[in-house]
């Protein structure tokens, strides 16, 4: 296998993501923060991006394997970045290549929203008023919270749009943002260890995040039962509802993968990517989905359920909710 020549860093065992390609054609996309169960990171989302939109104009890489570094796939975005992390600079996300207007906020024309005393009114402020809206300019930074949310929405799409399969090797915890992903891969082998949950109920967030992704991937039943009750299902009932495609016993989940990733290499590149396409007109949110979703999303973050719910996790503690 060879380190990804578009990725020079990213072989670093210290790197949030690493890239490997054999003679096949197949790029392995690692999570690779274990110490943190591989939560989502802005540097580990803004790699995997850039990453999957590289492969997707590469002739030379014919399928993708998405797996995560140690015990656990993905445990949804870092919480603890998201909330008590410094602002992101635009130029930040100008240099990696993100489109602005992705993270664009529709916000109240003359709302004049209450906020602390030692600090300006944000989009996030304003959008959370009543008023007819309309999209301001940019502040000079975004927060963390607006961010991580926005990428993981990129992601799902760009998971999607990828010309090329996109198999999910996936043990372990698979929270939040990482069962997302686990939801949008064309494929997904498990082995026993394997357990999923929704938790956005539980932290007082809107899983607005996620559903239009969700719904157009599991039965509504099975989605009411998940996102309600943000209990944890495994690996038997994840292949019962149609988000995994193959259970593995652990001793022969390498194995088992690989056979997966065979039977994709035997058919004609043009003709997969063709079906994907053909697939998305009934698996891919309109873009208007996507961007109500993520505003909700990041209106709950604001609110006062949303910051106890984070605070309580963070704190290891139960949340004290208010009626």
């Amino acid at each position: 296998m060879t380190a990804s020549p578009n990725s020079p860093n990213l072989p670093d065992l210290s790197a949030p993501l690493t890239r490997t390609d054999d003679d096949r054609g197949v790029a392995t996309l690692t999570l690779n923060r274990p110490e943190r169960c591989n939560a989502l990171s802005f540097e580990l989302l803004r790699r995997l991006l850039a990453e999957l939109r590289q492969i997707a104009d590469d002739a030379s890489t014919r399928l993708v394997v998405l797996r995560g570094a140690g015990k656990h796939f993905c445990a949804g975005l870092d919480l603890d970045e998201a909330t008590n992390g410094a602002s992101i600079p635009l130029e930040t996300l100008q240099a990696a290549n993100l489109a602005l207007d992705d993270f664009r906020v529709q916000t109240a024309e003359t709302a004049a929203p209450f906020v602390p005393s030692n600090r300006a009114a944000t989009p996030l402020d304003l959008a959370a008023q009543t008023f007819a809206p309309r999209e301001v300019d940019f502040p000079t930074k975004l927060s963390r919270f607006q961010v991580l949310p926005r990428l993981v929405l990129e992601l799902l799409r760009q998971i999607r749009l990828t010309p090329k399969p996109i198999v999910a090797a996936v043990r372990g915890a698979a929270c939040g943002g990482g069962a997302g992903f686990v939801s949008a891969c064309d494929f997904v082998v498990a082995d026993s260890t394997f357990r999923a949950v929704f938790t956005e109920t539980k932290r007082g967030l809107s899983p607005s995040l996620l559903f239009p992704f969700l719904r157009r991937k599991l039965p509504l039943a099975a989605l009411q039962e998940f996102v309600l009750t943000a209990a944890p299902f495994d690996a038997s009932r994840a292949a019962d509802v149609g988000l995994v495609q193959t259970l593995a016993a652990p001793d022969d989940f390498d194995a088992t993968v690989d056979a997966a990733v065979a039977r994709f290499l035997a058919n004609e590149p043009r003709s997969l990517a063709t079906a994907k396409r053909l697939f998305n007109a009934a698996l891919l949110p309109t873009d208007a989905e996507i961007r109500a979703g993520w505003l909700e999303h990041c209106r709950s973050w604001a609110s006062d359920a949303g910051r106890e719910g984070i605070a309580a996790f963070l704190e290891k503690r139960s949340p004290c909710w208010t009626r």
